[in-house]
């Protein structure tokens, strides 16, 4: 060949040596990426070495398409996604069998979340049923089991969209940590592995200017403390005394949230607990100098039902330990300029009241707080006022749908300087409002019929219908606390309705806002991406309503999207005739 044709057999031959080269090296990480096991959770107090049969169907029937060993029943299978191979990703159902050694006789806690359904058996007895279609559920049991082998057999089916299987149980791990299970943190954000995990028998540490153990820092550490306990029925009063931060629960009720840098400071908070194993933890972190960290908890007389347990301050954080505790028949003063008592200054002091308040029916109750300073009104854990802030004499109301029976109710009121005052009533049932004249049945976000809880921060936004509506970061999973809200109609007559859920200006971003309506005794869900609408109503479907109370649309903020990375909005909701 020709210099110039050698050149270019040159040329080609190198180009198709690229090419070849690119594609071989393309199936080689392809193959490596599908050859790669998905990753597992650490068990974590959840079952392992469990036998899974799974099923192309919802029942259990017939023969399993896929028989195998689980590793860890931590489970959530993405819609469109099946568990195994030959298995469906919808319609498909599996049974778990574990068998569990337990050391010593005593009680456990069983855990469940489920998407849809599951039922849990303890040696052939049924413990947990939840056999029904339904958005991610949490469930708990407790039982009494003797030491020895114990064989748990597990049913779940997933009918369709994503499916979530999580069993979990005090039995794993329960006798490494017979007291508290302590797990220190080189850093003071409890953020990644813990440096050490010990059996702490309790929480009683003075470190002074040194660590808990050779491995963890002076200073810039963090531990968090768990257990399960078993607790008599009654009112229990937690104090703890840290210097620096602490945050405390018990089950999934925030008591003490103290995340500051502080020195030697102490806390108490009281709640109403039935007798029965509660989960307890406690977490805390050390910036410099002093490290302490102690904890104690004791039954304490709770006030007759219907009064108030008050608990006054000299401050306006409510921080430390009272100067005054006395039950008061009603939360209704006005001191003017003067003082609650001679022990508190007339400025700057702050209370806290709690009561269990009976209401004779179930129904819409109107719940209003006046005061001269700041105001929060908690009833069963939910935030339903919200007025913490410098103000003269001002009416905050709200009104909720309550059951008939014992609620529990938590009041804190601060005055910073000139007139004090607060006033808090909750009224008897009210009835709704009765339905617009064009048939639609509006049910808004604080309005009669609305219903919230969690533990998450809820916030405030000065758009949508009545110029408010509520956003919250997401959730990826169902966890403990995690923020919901129901809309409850008051509907004229029995028939179908269109349901309308409305979206503020400019506030959702989720994709996967899940919808649950349920009516005429079923569960129906319907899942918007909320993120693609703006200030306007979007259809959830049709369905019959049998208009005799208690049907509702619910929405979480668990969305199975990134932690924290979308925003939910919650807003009216409208049942329009059909």
């Amino acid at each position: 060949m020709k210099p110039k044709e050698v050149e270019m057999f040159n040329l080609r031959f190198f180009r198709l040596s690229l090419c070849v080269g690119i594609l071989v090296l393309a199936l080689i990480v392809a193959s490596a990426v599908s050859a790669s096991p998905p990753e597992i959770p650490p068990a974590d107090g959840f079952l392992s070495g469990c036998t899974g049969e799974y099923f192309n169907n919802i029942t259990l029937a017939g023969a399993p398409v896929l028989v195998r060993s689980d590793p860890v029943l931590n489970f959530f299978w993405p819609e469109y996604t099946s568990p195994g191979p030959g298995v469906n990703t919808s319609n498909y159902s599996v049974r778990w069998t574990c068998s569990v050694f337990v050391a010593s006789t005593g009680n456990y806690t069983f855990n469940i979340v489920t998407d849809d359904g599951m039922n849990l058996l303890v040696d052939g007895n049924l413990l947990i049923w939840a056999w029904y279609d339904q958005g991610p559920t949490a469930y708990a049991a407790t039982t009494s089991i003797g030491a020895g082998w114990h064989t748990l057999r597990v049913e779940y089916y997933n009918h369709t969209l994503g499916g979530t299987a999580r069993v979990s149980s005090s039995i794993v791990g329960g006798t490494t940590f017979p007291d508290w299970k302590g797990e220190y943190f080189a850093n003071q954000s409890l953020a990644g592995s813990p440096t050490i995990v010990r059996n702490d028998p309790s929480i009683n540490f003075n470190w002074g200017t040194g660590s808990p153990d050779p491995a963890i820092p002076v200073d810039h550490f963090s531990v968090r403390w768990t257990r399960t306990q078993y607790l008599n029925a009654g009112t229990w009063r937690f104090t703890t005394t840290t210097d620096d931060g602490v945050r405390l629960w018990v089950d999934s009720n925030l008591l003490i949230d103290k995340w500051i840098d502080q020195p030697p400071t102490t806390y108490s908070a009281d709640i109403a607990l039935p007798a029965g194993d509660h989960t307890i933890r406690m977490e805390y972190y050390d910036n410099t100098l002093g490290a302490l960290a102690q904890l104690t908890y004791t039954t304490v007389t709770p006030p007759p039902v219907g009064a108030w347990h008050g608990q006054y301050y000299n401050n306006v954080t409510l921080s430390g330990a009272p100067v005054l505790v006395r039950d008061d028949p009603a939360i209704n003063f006005n001191w003017g300029y003067g003082s609650p008592d001679p022990s508190i200054p007339v400025d700057y002091f702050s209370i806290k009241w709690d009561s269990v308040q009976t209401l004779p029916v179930t129904g819409n109750y109107s719940i209003v707080a006046t005061s001269d300073d700041g105001v929060r009104v908690w009833i069963d854990s939910a935030l339903v006022i919200d007025g913490w802030y410098d103000h003269p004499p001002t009416t905050f109301q709200a009104t909720r749908y309550l059951a008939a029976g014992a609620h529990s109710v938590h009041v804190e009121y601060y005055e910073r300087t000139g007139g004090a005052m607060v006033s808090v009533q909750i009224g008897s049932g009210v009835p709704p409002p009765p339905p617009p004249p064009s048939g639609e049945v509006i049910v808004d976000d604080r309005g009669p019929g609305w219903r919230a809880g969690g533990v998450y921060a809820w916030h405030d936004a000065p758009v949508g219908i009545g110029n408010h509506s509520f956003w919250t970061l997401n959730n990826t999973y169902s966890s403990a606390g995690y923020n919901w809200a129901r809309w409850y109609p008051t509907l004229p007559a029995p028939g179908y309705y269109e349901v309308f859920a409305f979206l503020p200006d400019r506030i959702a971003t989720t994709l996967n806002a899940r919808y649950w309506i349920y009516h005429h005794s079923r569960y129906d869900l319907a899942p918007r991406a909320q993120g693609f609408y703006e200030n306007q109503w979007i259809s959830l479907g049709t369905y019959y309503f049998n208009a005799l109370g208690g049907e509702y649309v619910s929405l979480a903020d668990v969305t199975y999207e990134c932690y924290f990375c979308r925003v939910v909005a919650f807003d009216a909701v409208k049942f329009v005739p059909r």
